[in-house]
């Protein structure tokens, strides 16, 4: 049995429903008018059956999934696409007379001057000794294969490489040498080069952008041992200064949500 699929067809699209549409067309073609009604009707009724049933079971499937795939799922459904070169070439277009290169000259001029008029850091304090490290500050070999083995795959590596599955698919094997790594790293007050590289993104806040300086900002990807890191060390800060934080602050703080500020305000 030969079977035609047609790159614009639509995915809820059967062999049934192109055998009444070319019913259909060929009783219009006939001037059969009696013929070619009663196939439209049919036609319009299967539609809005076979569409209702698609969209319920992508819907029922979709129930139990994590939100990654909820959201990656709802976009090809719906038809949206992400599209970020096609404006930075228009943005090239506008600026260098269409050379990436010189645009992408431009935005590393731009993101890297950002922070050029901040001080480095006072390195004139006294320090303790390598050896004297506080328990809290020790990262156990338990919480290292916990995190590495949540680690989400479907994320890029940053620029040391080192793909997401092969940290999550080992990490019982690698959280030994990798638990080593994080407390040698602070208790020498050292982090290495390479954990502070990053593939740094220039994305749009706006469509279509038009300028570098007030319609891009900087999307960086770093290493995935690296992010592990400091969320070891983002949960030390936030034990001492999160009871110094604002009560209207939401952002990075998993424990407040919007909801619960908004019923406690009301409640007073």
């Amino acid at each position: 049995m030969t079977v035609k699929r047609h790159t614009n067809d639509k995915p809820c699209v059967t062999d049934q429903f192109r055998h009444l549409i070319r019913c259909r067309q060929h009783a219009l073609m006939s001037c059969q008018i009696v013929r070619y009604r009663a196939y439209r009707n049919r036609v319009q009724w299967m539609s809005r059956t076979l569409r209702r049933k698609y969209y319920a079971r992508k819907l029922k499937e979709l129930r139990h999934s994590d939100s990654w795939t909820w959201w990656r799922s709802v976009k090809l459904i719906t038809g949206q696409t992400v599209n970020t070169t096609q404006p930075l070439i228009g943005l090239a277009n506008q600026l260098h007379d269409g050379d990436v290169h010189a645009l992408a000259d431009s935005v590393n001029r731009f993101f890297q001057g950002v922070a050029a008029d901040l001080s480095p850091l006072d390195d004139s304090s006294t320090r303790p000794p390598p050896d004297v490290v506080l328990n809290e500050f020790t990262i156990s070999l338990a919480d290292v294969e916990r995190k590495l083995s949540r680690v989400k795959v479907h994320k890029a590596p940053g620029p040391d490489g080192l793909p997401n599955w092969l940290l999550r698919d080992f990490s019982s094997h690698l959280a030994g040498p990798v638990c080593a790594i994080y407390n040698a790293s602070v208790r020498e007050e050292f982090v290495p080069s390479r954990w502070k590289e990053a593939n740094v993104v220039p994305v749009p806040k706006v469509q279509p952008p038009r300028a570098v300086e007030s319609d891009l900002r900087p999307i960086s990807l770093t290493a995935t041992l690296a992010k592990v890191l400091e969320s070891f060390v983002g949960s030390w800060i936030l034990e001492r200064v999160g009871d110094s934080l604002d009560d209207w602050q939401f952002g990075a703080l998993r424990q407040r949500s919007t909801m619960h500020a908004l019923a406690d305000m009301l409640h007073h």
